[in-house]
C-alpha cells in the first residue's frame, strides 16, 4: 500500500471522528471542517508515515490538534454568558425562531437535549487554555491514554496530567455554578427548554446518572463522531454575533 492509500484508509477509518474532535475544540463546524482538510493535506505531503494503524491514528490526531490550537490561539477565550446572550437573541429574531420551526421533527431536534448538552460542553471548553481542552477531550472522550495524549500533544506524562485535571476542576466548578441540572439551583438548563420547545419528549439529559463530569462526558462520547447539525449550525451563528464586538487575540 502506497503512503497516499494509506493517508486514505486512515481517513476513511478515522475521518469522522476527527472532525468530531476538532467540532469540539473549535466549535464552529465550518472552522472545524477547514482544519479536517488541511490535516489531510499535511498528512498526504508527508513521504514517511508510522509503522502502525495505532501509531497512523495518534499522527492523524497531533497534526489536528496542532492545527486546532493555532487556530485557537489566535482568537479569544469565550466568555462565560456567550450561551445565555445567543439565547436571547435566538428567542428576539423572528427569523431564527422561524427557523426553528421548520426544523421540529428532524433528527437533531429528536435528541437536541442531548446534542445540546455536547455542544454546552464544548463551548464551555472555549473558557479553557487550548492545551487543557484538547487534553481533556483526546484522554476522556477520544479514548487515547495519558502517554498516548503525551505523544499526540507532545507534552510530558505530567504535563498531560494536570492539564486534564485542571480542565476537569474548571468544568466541575462551571457547572456548579451554572447549570440547573447539576446544582437544582444554577440558572441555566437550556438543553431541557430546547427538548420542551422541540417536542423531543426525552427530558433532563442526565436523568439517573450521578449528575458529574464523568455523567456529561459519557454523553459527549456517544457522540464523538458528531459534527454540528443544521439547528446548532445556526445557532453559532447567533454566538458569532454575539462575539462580535470582542478583540481577538493578537497573532
Amino acid at each position: 500500500m502506497t503512503a497516499r492509500e494509506q493517508i486514505e484508509a486512515a481517513f476513511r477509518s478515522h475521518g469522522r471522528a476527527l472532525a468530531g474532535y476538532l467540532t469540539r475544540l473549535v466549535v464552529r463546524a465550518d472552522v472545524a471542517e477547514e482544519l479536517a482538510q488541511q490535516a489531510l493535506l499535511r498528512a498526504l505531503e508527508q513521504a514517511e508515515l508510522p509503522p502502525s494503524p495505532p501509531q497512523l491514528r495518534a499522527w492523524l490526531f497531533r497534526v489536528a490538534t496542532n492545527l486546532a490550537i493555532d487556530h485557537l490561539r489566535r482568537h479569544a477565550t469565550w466568555r462565560e454568558s456567550v450561551l445565555d446572550e445567543a439565547r436571547a437573541r435566538a428567542i428576539a429574531s423572528a427569523e431564527f425562531v422561524a427557523q426553528s420551526r421548520l426544523l421540529a421533527g428532524s433528527p437533531e431536534t429528536r435528541s437536541i437535549a442531548r446534542d445540546h448538552l455536547a455542544v454546552c460542553m464544548s463551548c464551555t471548553l472555549r473558557n479553557l487554555a487550548p492545551h487543557e481542552s484538547a487534553a481533556l477531550l483526546l484522554h476522556e472522550v477520544y479514548d487515547f491514554t495519558v502517554d498516548e495524549t503525551a505523544t499526540v500533544m507532545g507534552g510530558s506524562f505530567g504535563q498531560i496530567k494536570g492539564w486534564i485535571q485542571s480542565a476537569r476542576a474548571k468544568l466541575h466548578a462551571r457547572y456548579q455554578a451554572s447549570c440547573a441540572l447539576v446544582s437544582q439551583r444554577g440558572v441555566c438548563h437550556q438543553c431541557v427548554e430546547l427538548d420542551q420547545y422541540f417536542g423531543a419528549g426525552q427530558g433532563d439529559p442526565l436523568a439517573g446518572t450521578a449528575r458529574d463530569l464523568d455523567a456529561r462526558l459519557a454523553i459527549v462520547r456517544a457522540r464523538g463522531e458528531q459534527t454540528l447539525g443544521p439547528w446548532h449550525r445556526a445557532m453559532m451563528r447567533l454566538v458569532d454575533e454575539v462575539l462580535e464586538l470582542e478583540p481577538s487575540e493578537p497573532s
